[in-house]
């Protein structure tokens, strides 16, 4: 007999009816720097609404539909991450045009050319994109816009594996893998990066470890002083799942070829991922016990020829050495206006997340073993803030590796207050909230974040029609700069104007200081695009708090000429020998620095 569709199906329709619905009547032109959610019409607001409803009606079934429960989280996914897609047609971040560069040199040569860059020591993504685009004859630009998109439901499959693997109730691995997308939208880690393909290969690490390669049931009468230490910890601990020798053979073959890439394709994860993999060795949880020691053997073989490149990038593996410090953010932000107010909400958003974990994990404080795994995953990775800065960026890091496991306990949480007569509705209200202040952090930058069509087509323009060793001027960093993967083919300037970019000594607002600088770089000529997407960044974080003003100096000024314009984008070209230069003035702590790496977005750039 044919099941009946039911109200969830029909609210499924619906939301995804809404979404379309609202997404065709969203306008580019509208969004202000409080981002996409406060200019958004009606019709977005509520496909999100209705899709969250249809869920949870969907999970207070006696059993749950998994394929409907499926299908909602798939809806929710794609309304979350095919919106900037949508409505701008290009990449997101002005850092993934870096990326594509790169892609785009090693599918040129079909080979690393540049030994001391950081990206082309690093290169499984890069060379997996360039594959990509070879095999099905498409430019990286066509679909790199589609990566956060494709990460997410990739994490989400992974991490359904995992939840499933972690509690038999499905409730809770469905509650926790929406949770998920709600807390860690935000961090905007899933897109075209090193991070992203390493982070899922990391989830994929996970899924092998707790479903393989799970610690026998610990014995009842602990022998050893160790053992007899660590059996609170293991108090209601459930046994594995079943398996043989040779799938746990296979198991380790895999972890270890999966570390291996992530490894090689990122110069930060492999470190909290082993300090996972040692503290759930330390907590007698996994075997064999000597793979930890495998994986950081396979970590360090492969840092030890690079090392330089990341003593001179991040400042060595123990940057820092202060946890408060590290633990700081990004410095030179302002925290005003708009992006104030959104910086704050993700960070309510990270402090709740973290507090109502350590709340989910004192309830079952007398049997910590039922939740001794997540809270483990969930926790370890603060070590990272002991050793390492990553350029005001750890914090962030600490974050998306703590986000899954967190969302896993809090959904753990919300299933053991079985006898509040609200259950249901108060799930409901933590999932949108959590939902909420995610997507604000995901869409409030927005207008800084994205880019034009006419913007991409006026960097590729300038790249096309400049010679090459031209010197290119960025009044700010918030371009779409393409074919930047040899540093020798454009000399690539930012003024120095910019705290967020540690350079602030050279005031935007004055014109003859801005050519003398220009003329003490050793070009004749210099090439300087002014875009919609700089005035916003510059707006949005109020620096370069002069950027108005260069903008408006140079419309008239002896020496710049227009040579590209379009509806959001001029190009001017500066000849030295049109203008009055004096000498140039000095830095008194800073120099000016090439762009010589990609910057990963947080909150206090956002």
């Amino acid at each position: 007999m044919t099941r009946r569709v039911g109200t969830q199906a029909v609210l499924l329709g619906a939301g995804v009816g809404a979404y379309a619905y609202g997404v065709s009547q969203l306008r580019r032109s509208l969004i202000g720097l409080h981002g996409l959610l406060a200019s958004a019409n009606a019709w977005f607001t509520i496909a999100f609404v209705i899709l969250l409803i249809g869920f949870a009606l969907e999970l207070r079934r006696p059993h749950p539909r998994s394929w409907l429960l499926i299908a909602f989280l798939i809806a929710l996914i794609v309304a979350i991450h095919a919106t900037v897609p949508i409505l701008y047609g290009t990449p997101e971040y002005a850092w993934v045009y870096k990326h594509i560069g790169v892609a785009q040199a090693l599918g040129r040569y079909g080979r690393i050319t540049d030994s001391s860059s950081i990206y082309q020591e690093w290169p499984p993504l890069f060379a997996a994109v360039a594959a990509l685009s070879a095999l099905g004859h498409v430019n990286t630009l066509a679909f790199a816009a589609w990566a956060p998109l494709a990460f997410e439901l990739a994490d989400a499959v992974l991490l359904l594996a995992i939840f499933r693997s972690l509690s038999t109730d499905r409730r809770v691995a469905y509650t926790a893998v929406l949770l998920f997308e709600g807390l860690v939208s935000w961090v905007g880690q899933d897109y075209l990066s090193p991070q992203a393909f390493a982070y899922m290969l990391w989830l994929g690490v996970v899924l092998a470890l707790v479903r393989w390669l799970r610690a026998p049931e610990p014995p009842h009468e602990p022998a050893s002083p160790l053992a007899r230490l660590r059996a609170p910890l293991l108090w209601g601990l459930a046994a594995p799942p079943p398996t043989t020798r040779r799938l746990r053979t296979a198991a380790v073959i895999i972890v270890a070829a999966v570390y291996l890439a992530i490894v090689a394709t990122h110069q930060l994860t492999p470190y909290p991922a082993l300090a996972s993999v040692g503290v759930l060795t330390v907590l007698d949880l996994l075997r064999p016990r000597w793979l930890v020691l495998l994986l950081g053997a396979i970590a360090l073989a492969y840092l030890a020829p690079r090392y330089n490149l990341i003593a001179h990038n991040f400042g060595g593996l123990f940057s820092g050495g202060n946890p408060i410090e590290n633990a700081s953010g990004s410095a030179g932000t302002y925290h005003a206006g708009a992006e104030a107010l959104t910086a704050w909400i993700v960070r309510a958003l990270a402090a709740t997340m973290w507090l109502t974990s350590i709340a989910s994990i004192f309830g079952r404080r007398r049997r910590l073993g039922t939740v001794l795994v997540p809270a483990a995953l969930a926790f370890t990775p603060f070590v990272l803030l002991v050793f390492q800065r990553y350029g005001g960026e750890a914090v962030y890091r600490v974050y998306l590796f703590s986000a899954p496991w967190c969302a896993w306990l809090i959904a753990r949480g919300l299933a053991d207050l079985g006898a509040l007569r609200h259950r249901w509705w108060l799930g409901l209200i933590v999932c949108a909230a959590a939902l909420g202040a995610g997507l604000q952090g995901l869409y409030g930058p927005v207008a800084v974040n994205s880019f034009t069509p006419t913007e991409l087509t006026a960097s590729r323009w300038l790249y096309s029609h400049i010679p090459r060793g031209a010197l290119i001027i960025l009044p700010d960093e918030n371009f779409p700069v393409l074919e930047t993967a040899n540093d020798e083919a454009y000399d690539l300037q930012v003024m120095p104007a910019d705290p967020q970019i540690g350079e602030t000594w050279l005031d935007e607002g004055n014109l003859p200081e801005i050519e003398a600088w220009v003329g003490d770089l050793g070009h004749t000529t210099a090439y300087i695009p002014v875009s919609g997407s700089m005035a916003a960044y510059a707006a949005y974080f109020g620096a370069p708090a002069a950027y108005s003003e260069f903008v408006s100096s140079i419309r008239d000024a002896a020496g710049w000429t227009v040579v590209y314009r379009s509806a959001d984008t001029l190009i001017y070209r500066f000849d030295l020998d049109r203008a009055s230069v004096v000498s140039a003035p000095r830095p008194t702590a800073t120099v000016p620095a090439r762009m010589v790496r990609a910057r990963a977005p947080s909150p206090s750039r956002r």
